[in-house]
């Protein structure tokens, strides 16, 4: 049985600081030109006002709002291979409210069953089977799509906004362990004890304690992917286990959180309601420039949580990668290869653009190529 890309995560590349916001760096591109996206005391500009959408009921604004075309999918070359029985799954952007997303095109081999897969807690597959490859075939599962993405801005009043008092069936799934994720280590509950006992004026403020404690207290550091309790101990880790160790003081306190993944990146988000009881969820930046309900940021989210269950994996997944089955019969010495596609498009080209800038100070580069259990896992 040939599995390829069933690997522990997707490429983490965190590019700290400079580049670990990705193009969050206060300017995008529009119509070929460069426009800042800073504000000049408290005026906006006219365009800027038209961009923006607001959330009238918790205040969210989504603003520069970008459109990009991207693909997605892999690419099976049988070489001196007879295979049989293919089977693939690939993870595709989807809809959330700072990201719309339309499949524009598809390049999937004409032999081939497929269909789209939502997977419960905030995934989305492309589920390919095919009966066979004859030697020196190939195999395509390529899909392209339109995106519009857009920033967003944290509430101008966040002081209203409440911890659930009632935790729903769909808020399940971002409560609680998920795998490298321990909510009932001892250490994150003294953690949770200690920062109550400051007395926040109100819960906003004590999430933003929680989010300041891990900024503050563990260093960022390169490193194979370890657990929210090894991580807390030694006090360092990378964008991974400073986003698990906040999602986990979340939890402890009855907070409902979860991992957004985006390539070679991720962030968490923890979730809030306002008093007549619709909820919201905030994102926030852990490693990198300090962003709190707040994300400039126009890379793809790929998925949101981080304990997924699919039918090609036993355990519970906190992220779901690319992944590629099938038997075969060699016929020669060159095995059956996969190539991975994740073509950004012309922002693609702007993060190259990033990793080779002069950069100020001294900036840390994850030159990690395990994946995440998504795509910035390590």
């Amino acid at each position: 049985m040939f599995d390829l890309l069933a690997r522990r995560g997707a490429i983490l590349l965190c590019l700290f600081a400079f580049e670990c916001n990705g193009m969050a760096l206060g300017f995008y591109q529009e119509k070929g030109k460069t426009k800042s996206t800073e504000k000049k005391g408290d005026k906006k500009s006219e365009e800027e006002k038209q961009n923006e959408k607001v959330d009238s009921k918790a205040n969210v604004t989504y603003w520069a709002t970008r459109k990009l075309q991207m693909k997605f999918g892999i690419r099976f070359f049988a070489n001196e291979n007879q295979c049989t029985k293919i089977h693939a799954t690939i993870p595709l952007p989807m809809q959330w409210p700072e990201q719309k997303v339309d499949i524009v095109a598809s390049n999937i081999s004409p032999i081939a069953k497929h269909e789209l897969r939502q997977v419960q807690g905030g995934a989305l597959q492309l589920v390919i089977d095919a009966p066979s490859i004859q030697p020196g075939g190939t195999f395509d599962a390529i899909l392209t799509v339109d995106m519009e993405k857009s920033f967003i801005k944290a509430p101008e009043d966040p002081s209203g906004l409440k911890v659930p008092k009632k935790i729903s069936k769909d808020l399940n799934w971002f409560v609680g362990d998920s795998p490298y994720i321990d909510t009932k280590d001892l250490m994150i509950k003294k953690l949770v004890r200690e920062i109550r006992a400051t007395e926040p004026a109100n819960d906003w403020e004590y999430v933003e304690r929680l989010y300041d404690w891990v900024r503050e207290n563990i260093e960022y550091r390169n490193g194979d992917l370890r657990s929210t309790k090894e991580a807390l101990k030694e006090k360092w880790g990378d964008c991974e286990e400073m986003t698990g160790i906040f999602v986990a003081l979340c939890r402890a306190s009855g907070i409902p959180a979860r991992v957004v993944w985006m390539p070679e990146h991720c962030y968490p988000e923890f979730y809030l309601e306002e008093t007549a009881g619709e909820g919201f969820w905030f994102p926030c930046q852990l490693a990198g420039e300090r962003q709190f309900g707040e994300m400039n940021e126009y890379r793809p989210i790929l998925q949101k949580g981080d304990r997924f269950k699919v039918p090609e994996k036993k355990s519970t997944q906190r992220y779901i990668a690319e992944y590629f089955t099938c038997k075969h019969r060699p016929l020669g010495e060159r095995e059956p290869e996969v190539q991975q596609i994740r073509d950004l498009g012309v922002l693609q080209q702007e993060i190259e653009q990033l990793r080779v800038a002069p950069q100020p100070g001294k900036m840390k580069v994850d030159s990690s190529t395990e994946d995440p259990p998504a795509d910035n896992a390590k």
